[in-house]
């Protein structure tokens, strides 16, 4: 019996749909299995070149770099700094050092990382980059560590210089962690020490310190109040403000507020008084991204570097002997 010209046409049209069902299916399979393929592959210990890097806000999920332990030895009179962190388990982490690449290192199943590396008269900047596969973009770091020596020469005073070089780790809009200071303490008024205020182009200021008695901390600026913040776990505190002071000097005063019953509150008022000078912006900022400068004074240090896509942010680091 002959089939109809019009139920042929159908026949056709339907074998034809069925031919690029299979054929769509395939293709994605193949898709599919090459990029299974490329993730298990993964970055190798070879060079990484020509990656984008992106903050890491724009890779949700994905743990960034951190510095987490950071030590400075001498071995057979070399110093050397220790540097050991955290990120995405079974990723690379490139390290820079004021912005050329020094070193990368694979992270464990723990997503543990460490690295050596010498040091010498010139300052360290080092930042990290992780990248968890070849293809993918790296994540950089918001966090830098620092390590500036101590200056040499008949214009600077050395006396209260007690280790080789300042070593902090500092982020934008974050406190910094002093992990050496060339004073080898911080301004203390029994259980209470200021140790670094940092503040940035736009007037924004933390003030950084510790206690051994739980409370609060009072801030003023030429005795006047401008705040207070409470005292966190393992005694650690940060007073974060925007636009606090204009531009000039001024002494900033941190006052102790013990807990009421709080063991081993002090008898008397607990107070630490340190000389501020808040700076106006660096000459051409946005133009010199990384751009770096240490005012070395006695009984402080005043880095300031530019950022990243613009403004800046200066650290001021203060001697024990500083408490006015």
């Amino acid at each position: 019996m002959q089939i109809p010209a019009k139920e042929r046409l159908k026949r056709r049209q339907r074998k034809r749909l069925i031919w690029i069902a299979i054929a769509g299916i395939a293709l994605a399979a193949i898709l599919l299995l090459a990029i299974q393929i490329s993730g298990a592959l993964g970055p190798d210990s070879g060079e990484i070149v020509d990656n984008p890097v992106t903050s890491q806000t724009e890779r949700i999920g994905v743990r960034p770099a951190s510095f987490r332990q950071i030590s400075e030895f001498r071995e057979n009179g070399v110093a050397r700094l220790r540097v050991a962190g955290e990120a995405e388990p079974g990723s690379v982490v490139v390290i820079t050092n004021r912005g050329e690449r020094l070193r990368q290192v694979r992270t464990n199943e723990l997503g543990q990382w460490g690295l050596t590396v010498n040091v010498g008269a010139e300052p360290v900047v080092l930042e990290a980059q992780l990248y968890t596969t070849e293809d993918a973009p790296g994540i950089r770091s918001e966090e830098a560590v620092f390590r500036l020596p101590v200056p040499t020469g008949d214009d600077v005073a050395t006396a209260n210089f007690i280790t080789p070089a300042l070593i902090m780790v500092t982020a934008p809009g974050s406190p910094t962690r002093i992990i050496q200071s060339p004073f080898g303490g911080a301004p203390t008024s029994g259980p209470l020490s200021l140790s670094v205020i940092d503040y940035d182009d736009a007037g924004g200021v933390i003030i950084t310190g510790t206690s051994s008695v739980p409370g609060r901390v009072r801030f003023y600026a030429q005795n006047n109040v401008i705040g207070e913040t409470g005292i966190g776990v393992g005694g650690r505190w940060n007073y974060i403000a925007g636009r606090m002071l204009p531009r000039g000097q001024w002494e900033i005063r941190a006052e102790l507020i013990p807990a009421v019953g709080a063991p081993d509150a002090p008898l008397e008022t607990a107070s630490v008084s340190v000389p501020f000078a808040l700076l106006p912006p660096l000459r051409n900022a946005d133009d010199e991204s990384g751009a770096l400068s240490v005012n070395f004074q006695p009984l402080y240090w005043q880095v300031r570097r530019t950022l990243i896509g613009g403004g800046g942010q200066s650290t001021v680091v203060f001697s024990p002997d500083a408490t006015e």
